[in-house]
């Protein structure tokens, strides 16, 4: 142990003594205690300090200030010291667009030529009242005249997205980004969208429907009290030649309607039990579809960004404030299909996925994600004066 330096009045310094009082002044715990002063107790006045304030927090507090560095540590491990952040392994986050319902609106129809006639008969063919009547034992009976046509004609067009990744990015991620998964994942949620938009701009065309169309205007419109959507639906499917089973709605729309004063008569008017089963506390989508006597009511609540690239962010409903009544048939007939439209598909797959490596580029190449499909959204009924598969309103809400 060093011996004690002696510093009595009249006593001499050595220089072994002067180096080690020098050494001994250079601690940071001794120039702390010189900069704020001590008594004659030798008491550091800076920790008790902090040992008042300590005292006087509750236990939270001092886990707090002790975990989250709020409070000076005098000694030991900072938490920061002993941990480097890193991605979490089992989190990543991604925002899905809410639901797509274009397969519901056109179901996809694989077909084996891109492109190809549609065989069909005219919608009076079977309007027609004949002279059934046989005029003696020997007569013959009378014949009717009818024809098939093959004027339409669907051609399946090529869309595709495709995305490089550099082999150093697939070799540096981290868990759980999988940069090919990833990739899919980006480049298939812009091919969905694509197709939803290519859907709802078919089925609410008001020139795919020919005189079966209304633009609402004033009290009319579904987010009015005084109008009376369920009357106008029932007026429409009547008016239609086939028989709907079909409801789409823009996601607006549906959040008007189903708040409809005339639309929620149909359950507060009635007892909790009714001939379609327990009524519900608020109209739903279900419920509109055993009143309207169709077998469901879909809602195109997917949202899209409408500004350019660069440009301020707007967001809004791909689906407009539009209400379509159609029939839709998930496969079709050969003798008889009547149906609202299809989605032929070449080669029948929904999307046709690459990885292509290319070794040119940077330092290792990369490889190209490539994600193809072949569609045509096609109506059928569009070629008549007034479409026998569906009745469009437009405008429905303000």
């Amino acid at each position: 142990m060093n011996a004690p330096i002696l510093m009595g009045e009249g006593s001499a310094m050595s220089s072994a003594d002067a180096a080690r009082l020098s050494a001994l002044a250079a601690h940071p715990y001794v120039q702390r205690m010189l900069e704020a002063g001590f008594d004659s107790r030798n008491e550091d006045k800076s920790l008790l300090r902090l040992m008042s304030e300590a005292a006087a927090e509750t236990p939270a507090q001092r886990y707090r200030a002790h975990l989250f560095g709020d409070r000076a540590h005098l000694m030991g491990l900072d938490p920061s010291a002993v941990h480097v952040p890193t991605g979490i392994p089992n989190q990543f986050v991604m925002y899905a667009n809410r639901d797509n319902i274009a397969d519901l609106v056109l179901p996809p129809v694989a077909v084996s030529k891109i492109s190809d006639k549609i065989w069909a008969t005219p919608q009076a063919t079977l309007q027609s009242i004949a002279n059934t009547s046989i005029a003696g034992s020997r007569a013959r009976p009378n014949e009717v005249p009818y024809s098939v046509s093959a004027s339409q004609q669907f051609n399946c067009e090529p869309y595709g997205l495709v995305d490089f990744i550099d082999a150093n990015t697939i070799a540096n991620a981290d868990s759980p980004i999988d940069p090919r998964v990833l990739s899919g994942l980006v480049i298939k949620n812009y091919l969905d969208l694509a197709r939803e938009k290519r859907v709802a701009d078919a089925a609410f065309s008001a020139s795919n429907y020919g005189t079966n169309t209304e633009a609402l205007a004033g009290a009319d419109r579904w987010d009015q009290p005084s109008s009376d959507p369920v009357s106008a639906l029932l007026s429409a499917k009547e008016t239609m030649f086939s028989t709907s089973n079909t409801l789409v709605l823009g996601g607006q729309v549906w959040a008007k309607l189903r708040v409809n004063p005339n639309v929620l008569k149909y359950i507060l008017g009635r007892a909790k039990v009714s001939n379609i089963g327990d009524v519900p506390a608020q109209m739903q989508m279900q419920f509109l579809a055993e009143i309207l006597e169709i077998d469901r009511v879909i809602v195109g609540r997917a949202k899209v960004l409408s500004n350019q690239e660069g440009g301020t962010a707007s967001l809004g409903y791909l689906w407009g404030k539009s209400a379509a009544l159609l029939r839709v048939e998930p496969n079709p007939n050969p003798r008889m299909t009547q149906t609202f439209g299809y989605t032929y598909r070449f080669g029948g797959m929904a999307y046709r996925n690459e990885i292509i490596a290319d070794r040119m580029p940077g330092s290792a190449g990369g490889e190209y994600v490539k994600m193809t499909t072949m569609d045509d959204e096609f109506v059928l009924g569009s070629a008549e004066s007034a479409n026998p598969t569906g009745y469009l309103f437009t405008t429905v809400i303000s």
